[in-house]
């Protein structure tokens, strides 16, 4: 098989990953959000206070720079049209990942501009940069998506709020995860021995 091939269907199955995780984490914020803006935030107009597929965007922006635009690109638009077509899910609707999708690898190219460890190389990143160039991603599409439409400083507050909270989650999650796949007791592979004799 020649090497355009495999480097299509590599990115496929990436895409296709990335999709279902996205997805994913789309559907447990439509789960999570009516409770937490129902018990925590009544009578009030203002975004989702989690936002999880933010963290999402910013884990692959870190790994893929430039290419996660068409990594992400599926489900950002599906999930930008139906969300709005739908109605009472203006909370989640609020955020933007379109604008997300293009506003995180600008962030990131500045933040290694400006000396940030934020390559996905082994020994050239730093999870405080990585994770600070995220929070500013989101406060960054947070106030352009308020300015476009015409929303109050409060509405801004809350993009913001639930991009930065929904990162911190989903890589607590991460990290839990990897905690969990170190602590399982690992296959122990002997090879039999032979007598020389």
């Amino acid at each position: 098989m020649c090497t355009s091939n495999v480097l299509r269907i590599t990115f496929l199955i990436e895409t296709m990953i990335f999709s279902t995780v996205y997805f994913a984490l789309h559907a447990l914020d439509l789960s999570i959000t009516p409770v937490l803006v129902g018990e925590l935030l009544p009578n009030t107009d203002v975004a989702s206070p989690i936002f999880l597929p933010h963290g999402l965007s910013v884990l692959v922006v870190w790994l893929y720079g430039l290419k996660s635009i068409p990594l992400l690109l599926l489900p950002a638009i599906w999930m930008q049209s139906w969300l709005s077509d739908s109605i009472g899910f203006g909370s989640i609707s609020a955020h933007n990942p379109l604008l997300s999708l293009v506003a995180l690898p600008l962030v990131f190219i500045a933040a290694r501009k400006l000396g940030l460890r934020v390559t996905s190389a082994v020994t050239g990143f730093n999870w405080r940069h990585i994770m600070i160039s995220g929070f500013v991603a989101g406060a960054f599409c947070a106030s352009i998506s308020s300015l476009m439409n015409g929303h109050s400083l409060e509405h801004f507050a809350s993009l913001a709020l639930g991009a930065i909270v929904g990162q911190i989650v989903f890589f607590a999650l991460l990290l839990l995860g990897y905690r969990l796949l170190r602590l399982s007791p690992q296959p122990i592979f002997t090879s039999t021995k032979t007598d020389p004799a």
